[in-house]
């Protein structure tokens, strides 16, 4: 066989193509933890800012508000920043552009739409101070339907896990009742960002060891 059938070889040229997909992936996913980490954060701090201001009162609702706001903000801009970074130097085609430029402006859309709804649920007779369970509830729910849809589109086995996760917490939480239905968004929403940050790291690190086994044999 000659250096070019051997260029040519069909098995090799898959092996290569699956090699630099696993440098790809393992590249972009090597962000993914800190990510977690960032929303677990925020999640388990925010709610628990809220508690603080309607259980015990310890906390006054305009320093509380204010926290969970920039602590979902601050979440939100290290997604963007290590989004963009894991994606430096990839490659993409137009349909994969146009679906995360639509899954992107999605959330922004939903979230909108929620606190509409909201508004108007009031407008309709419902009490305002229901909107503190509403919101919350909602919010939670959509953010986890978007993982489990995001999970969907990228094959992402831990993203779907958290999404299906997050809905189950949405919809368990107002059962608590306010304004013990934060500490469950603390806790069990907050708390399972930091597992799947854990589990994401681990999964990671074990996925470079054996990419190293395979290159050093």
């Amino acid at each position: 066989m000659t250096h070019d059938d051997a260029a040519l070889d069909p098995a090799a040229m898959l092996a290569l193509a699956r090699d630099q997909q696993r440098s790809v992936s393992g590249r972009m996913g090597a962000f993914v933890p800190y990510i977690l980490l960032a929303w677990g954060v925020a999640w388990l701090a925010g709610f628990i800012a809220l508690w603080l201001a309607e259980g015990p009162e310890v906390l006054p609702m305009t320093a509380a508000a204010p926290i969970i706001v920039v602590l979902f903000a601050g979440a939100g801009v290290v997604s963007i920043v290590l989004g963009a970074r894991s994606s430096r130097g990839v490659r993409t085609g137009k349909d994969a552009a146009f679906v995360g430029v639509v899954y992107g402006q999605a959330w922004w859309i939903g979230c909108v739409a929620i606190f509409v709804i909201g508004q108007a649920m009031v407008v309709n007779g419902m009490d305002a101070e229901l909107l503190g369970i509403l919101y919350p509830s909602a919010y939670v729910f959509f953010a986890g339907l978007m993982y489990l849809v995001g999970g969907a589109l990228w094959r992402a086995v831990p993203m779907i896990v958290l999404g299906v996760w997050t809905i189950i917490v949405s919809a368990v939480a107002p059962f608590a009742g306010a304004p013990v239905h934060y500490l469950v968004f603390a806790i069990a929403g907050g708390g399972g960002f930091l597992i799947g940050a854990a589990w994401t790291l681990w999964w990671s690190v074990s996925a470079r060891r054996r990419a190293g086994s395979r290159n050093s044999a």
